[in-house]
């Protein structure tokens, strides 16, 4: 048996522990029989939690597929350390889902929701890549064939569903908006009210209700500093990079350059 208590002392988030704990359970499993498991996606966060503790367990090894190797959200395979990894099955597909959206623009979003809509849970689900005219989505293998049969629509236009091997995918280019602003400190609060444009009492009321990611990690404390390079999302309201640092102002406030992706 593995010792639960000693690889996850260092967490103290209860969903962090439950994460952890799922992980486990599929640890113990290939331990036991042997055999191949899955994770669920992961985001960045998950995915070291994870891999810092898995490869702290002898006689298992593990690989980490996103679909293509910028992916953000990832599935863990975990295996007996016998197995070459190259021998392991790809948990994932990934499915093209193109329509007429030249006169109903759609988002990351509207695929998302669609895709929800046909009852799979959003841990199933890996990155949603949209463009212009189609979107390609990383979803779990074994749901392929689920999702090509029931999802009809996005946002009220029929869609044609087919799988595309790795090569095939497209990376759009991301879309942001340059935002130029002056904060006071490089305090979290700070930073996210200049990005989202919101007043910082409310910004700091979202980041106490956990509601706000800094590196995918959950924050609750808005006097956290950020850095060049964090990325802050607010659930359901997207996120922001903190690009560049550009001196400071007359005023003594530090120049920032913040990317918001739209």
């Amino acid at each position: 048996m593995i010792d639960r208590e000693r690889l996850t002392s260092h967490l103290h988030r209860e969903e962090d522990r439950a994460v952890l704990g799922h992980i486990l359970d599929k640890v113990e499993i290939v331990l036991k029989r042997k055999s191949k498991e899955l994770t669920n996606f992961l985001n960045p966060y998950e995915c070291e939690i994870a891999s810092g503790v898995i490869k702290q367990i002898s006689e298992i090894n593990y690989k980490l597929v996103g679909g293509y190797p910028d992916a953000e959200r990832k599935r863990i395979s975990i295996f007996p350390d016998f197995i070459f990894p190259d021998h392991v099955e790809n948990p994932v597909s990934i499915l093209k889902i193109s329509g007429n959206f030249k006169f109903q623009a759609v988002s990351h979003r509207d695929f998302l929701g669609s895709i929800l809509g046909t009852g799979i849970k959003r841990e199933m689900i890996g990155d949603i890549l949209v463009t212009d005219e189609f979107a390609q989505v990383i979803v779990a293998a074994e749901l392929k064939d689920y999702i090509i049969l029931n999802l009809e629509k996005v946002h009220e236009v029929p869609v044609e569903i087919e799988e595309i091997s790795s090569e095939e995918l497209v990376i759009p280019h991301s879309r942001i908006k340059e935002i130029k602003a002056t904060v006071p400190s490089m305090r979290l609060d700070a930073v996210a009210s200049a990005g989202f444009g919101d007043s910082r009492s409310r910004i700091s009321r979202e980041i106490q209700s956990e509601k706000v990611r800094v590196n995918y990690q959950p924050v609750n404390d808005p006097s956290v500093r950020v850095e060049v390079g964090d990325v802050i999302s607010i659930r359901g309201r997207g996120r922001i990079k903190v690009a560049e640092i550009n001196g400071v102002s007359n005023r003594d406030r530090i120049k920032l350059l913040i990317h918001r992706l739209i």
